[in-house]
């Protein structure tokens, strides 16, 4: 006969079927409370397979740059300025788009590209005085192809020296140079010998050897619209103006090259 504790015992039938629900309670806690690290699966549950995109990059053309030169000199005129030409393609194929020129890190100019090819002639204030990095970068008109920049290539850009600031560097360079008659350089000299050095040297510029045939060669010109690097001229001896009232000059025994203003009285000024 049951008893009252076996009336209140579940059947064994019972307990198998809730054992699994229990089960998958438990994982279900357990995959919680250790942040989703472990899975519970169940006989009628099933897992999703998880969907992967692809992202292909575009592909980016061919480029070819070139320079017709590497320096730049102010003053040179068109004709000597550098010429940068790029060509572009994709599979053989010529590119349409637009080709940008850039000099240090700036965009000077922009160009349609005709036949995948375009070319740049930057005048001298696009550049900067000493080293200059230049490169094209190319938007091509097709959506399925991306930017490229081409390869970076340096030029040298020099300024224009006066003609009258060499003369008188080179002139600058004599001083404290000793005094000896008939010497023309290169540590020591006499007034015309100091003078047809200097030219020599500074502007390629061959002087007569007599301060007299020097005077002839060149045209006078007046005291106010004198300028750096003319001759100074007296009879029997010559000197190079440098400017604010001052000459320098292969003086005589004793002193030599010196820098000094002019003492001359009514000089003639020369410009070669």
């Amino acid at each position: 006969m049951p008893t009252s504790l076996d009336r209140a015992r579940p059947g064994t039938a019972a307990v198998a079927a809730s054992r699994p629900r229990r089960a998958v309670v438990a994982l279900g806690l357990v995959a919680a409370l250790t942040g989703g690290g472990l899975v519970a699966q169940a006989s009628e549950a099933s897992a999703a397979p998880a969907s992967t995109t692809v992202h292909t990059a575009k592909p980016q053309p061919h480029t070819a740059f070139t320079a017709s030169k590497r320096t730049i000199k102010q003053g040179a005129g068109a004709a000597a300025r550098p010429v940068y030409k790029v060509a572009v393609k994709r599979s053989g194929d010529a590119v349409s788009g637009r080709a940008k020129l850039v000099i240090n890190g700036k965009v000077v100019a922009n160009h349609k590209l005709k036949h995948g090819k375009s070319s740049f002639k930057p005048s001298w204030k696009k550049y900067k005085a000493g080293k200059n990095r230049v490169r094209v970068y190319v938007d091509p008109s097709s959506s399925m192809l991306r930017g490229v920049s081409t390869r970076t290539l340096p030029v040298q850009a020099k300024k224009k020296v006066n003609r009258g600031a060499k003369i008188v560097a080179v002139a600058n360079a004599q001083v404290g140079d000793r005094y000896v008659y008939g010497a023309s350089g290169p540590s020591a000299f006499d007034c015309s010998g100091f003078t047809s050095y200097v030219y020599k040297k500074a502007v390629g510029k061959s002087l007569s050897r007599s301060s007299s045939a020097q005077r002839t060669q060149g045209r006078q010109v007046s005291r106010s619209s004198a300028k750096p690097g003319d001759l100074i001229w007296t009879p029997g001896h010559v000197a190079i103006y440098i400017g604010k009232g001052k000459q320098i000059e292969a003086a005589r025994p004793g002193v030599g090259v010196v820098k000094r203003h002019i003492w001359q009285d009514n000089p003639r000024f020369i410009r070669i």
